[in-house]
């Protein structure tokens, strides 16, 4: 009897190159594919903040009427609530700062006499 031959030895496949990233044609189409949404959220920033900080000063002042001064659940969700809405609307803040001294740096850079 014979031994039981083994299979050849298959060469293991080589490894994937790294992505390259991704070219800012694609970045376009994208936009352009989802309508542009995806620039913008700083403009929903500021409603969804004023909307936020309301619920969460209202939650705040009806549980800590209703319950007192010791921090229980709906305590601390209500103050979540309210640091959130300071949040946005501290970060809808920030991005129009940054947006209007893009502009005013655009402005500047322009020749005078220029349109």
């Amino acid at each position: 009897m014979s031994a039981p031959e083994t299979p050849p030895a298959v060469p293991a496949e080589p490894p994937a190159p790294p992505a390259a990233p991704e070219p800012p044609g694609a970045l376009r189409a994208l936009l352009l594919a989802t309508g542009g949404v995806g620039g913008s959220w700083p403009r929903c920033v500021l409603p969804f903040g004023a909307v936020t900080l309301l619920a969460g000063a209202a939650a705040t002042a009806i549980t800590f009427s209703l319950r007192g001064p010791h921090l229980d659940l709906e305590q601390g969700v209500a103050l979540t609530t309210l640091g959130a809405g300071l949040g946005l609307l501290a970060a809808a803040f920030l991005c129009w700062r940054a947006r209007r001294q893009r502009r005013a740096g655009r402005a500047g850079r322009r020749e005078p006499g220029t349109s």
